[in-house]
């Protein structure tokens, strides 16, 4: 703003000095008039009091004549030296006035002095009115600059109270700044942080909680087990109790395998896509989900997908991974059937899992995604898992940059979808 009214002010004098010159002749043209009606004055030595008509010519032309000295008028330090160069040879000579008009000056005849002329006019006030101009143009920028930069320091100090409530600990805090602010980018980006940092201290908190919770049980029970291994009689009895126990070593191994591939996926490189042949990868999937079912009894129909792709940009290791616990868990709630579909459309890839078991209540659905949620109330041995399935589908689905839901499927039960 400030270099705007710069240019305001330059415009306007180049736009005086232009003019000034576009009509210089015509000034000095009008100037002789002036010059020779005062010389004729002057010189008129009929006239005893040629000083009071040169009053009275000023009063009536707005001028001010003086005769000055030749070498004071070449002095004039405002005057160019072209002009100089005019009033040397005779001619009319001329430049600006401090404060509008202009100041002529030429040699009287048979003389060494000059009749300097200076030309008020209408511009008596020039500097009045530049100055009236320049303070509306000034108060009107001021309440400019008031208004704009009013609402943006209201919105950097929302920002800053954010900022020392987070330092402080408290990621319940966010920025709230008008949406057509310039700092909303910022305070968007900003409030986005905070709600990952608290997100992920939750699941901390949450993961660290459901940890606890899911250890005791098979410590519990693996306590349980020796103190009556310890006092068994023996025999077939006490191959229960040890093969009890070897189920609940079994359960914690399970349960610290998972904690480490969800923590390692937390912490791992950047994604960095890889073709993989699809039609393996799916073999693959399938044929451990169903080796599963058959090791718990279970006769479930497991589907793989027709038409594949040629390759699957993705990584294979967590993909698979992610695949067989979501066919896991649609093979153990399924009543017979489970599907398996991928679908390529442009640069985004979507595989569905389908199965026609009960479904999953729309309430529960994102719920479940989380550390050690089941969609039983029971959280027994027998309910099936840890709890930790999903949530690595979860984020193996985000570190490929994409996302996991859930749905109703076509075939009455529900569909996890893993697009990428």
């Amino acid at each position: 703003m400030l270099p705007a009214t710069a240019a305001f002010v330059l415009f306007m004098y180049v736009t005086d000095e232009v003019m000034a010159h576009l009509h210089a002749e015509e000034q000095r043209a009008r100037a002789g008039v002036a010059f020779d009606r005062a010389e004729r004055v002057i010189t008129d030595r009929r006239v005893p009091d040629w000083q009071g008509r040169l009053h009275e010519i000023e009063k009536t032309f707005r001028v001010e004549h003086r005769i000055v000295p030749m070498r004071e008028a070449l002095d004039d330090f405002f005057m160019s030296a072209s002009e100089r160069e005019r009033l040397r040879a005779g001619d009319i000579a001329f430049r600006d006035r401090p404060g509008g008009g202009n100041v002529y000056v030429r040699r009287l005849n048979g003389t060494d002095d000059a009749l300097r002329i200076e030309w008020v006019g209408t511009y008596e006030y020039l500097l009045v009115y530049y100055a009236i101009i320049l303070t509306f143009v000034t108060a009107a920028m001021c309440a400019i600059l008031w208004m704009w930069t009013r609402p943006l320091w209201r919105d950097l100090e929302a920002l800053e109270v954010a900022t020392a409530r987070v330092g402080a600990g408290d990621f319940a805090a966010r920025a709230k700044v008008a949406s057509a602010s310039l700092l909303a980018p910022i305070a968007s980006g900003f409030n986005a942080m905070a709600q990952r940092v608290q997100s992920l201290l939750r699941s901390h908190r949450d993961l660290e909680q459901g940890v606890a919770h899911e250890l005791r049980t098979p410590l519990a029970q693996l306590k349980f087990d020796l103190e009556l291994a310890r006092t068994s009689p023996g025999g077939d009895d006490l191959a229960a109790r040890f093969a009890a126990m070897e189920s609940d070593v079994a359960d914690l191994e399970d349960l610290v395998s998972e904690l480490l591939v969800l923590a390692h996926l937390r912490e791992s490189p950047p994604y960095v896509p890889r073709e993989v042949p699809a039609q393996s990868l799916v073999d693959e999937v399938v044929r451990r989900a169903q080796d599963e079912m058959r090791a718990a009894g279970r006769e479930v129909r497991i589907e793989a997908p027709t038409g594949l792709a040629t390759s699957l940009a993705c990584d294979s290791k967590y993909l698979s991974r992610a695949l067989v616990n979501v066919v896991r868990n649609a093979g153990r709630y399924a009543r017979s059937r489970v599907c398996l579909t991928v679908e390529c459309r442009d640069d985004r890839t979507v595989i569905n899992v389908d199965d026609d078991g009960p479904g999953v209540p729309a309430g529960q659905r994102e719920r479940l995604f989380e550390p050690f949620t089941r969609a039983e109330d029971s959280r027994g041995r027998e309910s099936g898992g840890v709890g930790l399935g999903l949530a690595i589908v979860k984020s193996v689905a985000e570190w490929h940059g994409g996302e996991a839901r859930i749905s109703d499927s076509p075939l009455g039960g529900a569909r996890v979808s893993i697009a990428w």
